[in-house]
């Protein structure tokens, strides 16, 4: 992504609970050694995502990240963060960032998943699920779910569904790429030339909207 937009995310979208590394272990302390310094790493993960994505992102009505030191999960909806409330929270803990875990991308990957399979909406299908806002993510969908089956997952959490699956290998994928292209070398390509290309943002196809 483009510095621009890197630093609108950071602003907008990626926020850092109260005491999060102060309530983290020593060792994410060690790491960290200011609380700023989680979101600049996370940030620095995210920069394999192309600037017509994280536009994208920037443009819908929720899709936060916030760096904590609870369990790092994504919950859908609305959710409280001191006294204000965002919609669709990828919860990242900073232990797990400091340990450069693909865990602490796996909710950021749900996010993707659910942002692109309906811009979130409660009750919308997820990318995975065969969502999609244009014929080019449905055709990404339908190649998810081609693939799945095969059992390459690169890992037994990436095999259990077809959600785990996909925000499991988008975080390694922003992790380390090469891995996955080793474990998995389908998905990474899939991954690679659709929706992570920055050529397909500016294509007319993802421009088409819900047609």
């Amino acid at each position: 992504m483009d510095t621009r937009s890197s630093e609108q995310l950071k602003i907008d979208r990626i926020h850092v609970a109260p005491r999060a590394l102060e309530l983290s272990p020593p060792a994410a302390q060690q790491r960290f050694t200011h609380i700023w310094a989680p979101l600049d790493h996370v940030t620095s993960k995210l920069h394999a995502l192309p600037t017509g994505l994280v536009r994208f992102w920037l443009e819908q009505p929720g899709g936060h990240v916030v760096i904590t030191h609870l369990p790092t999960r994504y919950e859908p909806g609305e959710q409280l963060l001191q006294h204000q409330v965002l919609r669709n929270v990828a919860w990242v803990r900073v232990s797990d960032l400091a340990k450069d875990s693909v865990e602490a991308l796996v909710p950021i990957g749900h996010l993707v998943d659910h942002m692109l399979g309906s811009s979130g909406q409660a009750e919308g299908p997820w990318l995975s699920d065969g969502g999609g806002l244009n014929e080019s993510l449905r055709e990404v969908a339908a190649r998810v779910a081609e693939l799945f089956p095969l059992g390459y997952g690169f890992d037994e959490a990436a095999r259990t569904d077809v959600r785990a699956y996909f925000a499991r290998s988008l975080a390694l994928y922003l992790l380390d790429r090469q891995t996955l292209n080793v474990a998995d070398p389908l998905m990474e390509k899939l991954l690679r030339t659709t929706f992570l290309s920055e050529s397909l943002w500016r294509s007319r196809r993802m421009q088409a909207g819900g047609s």
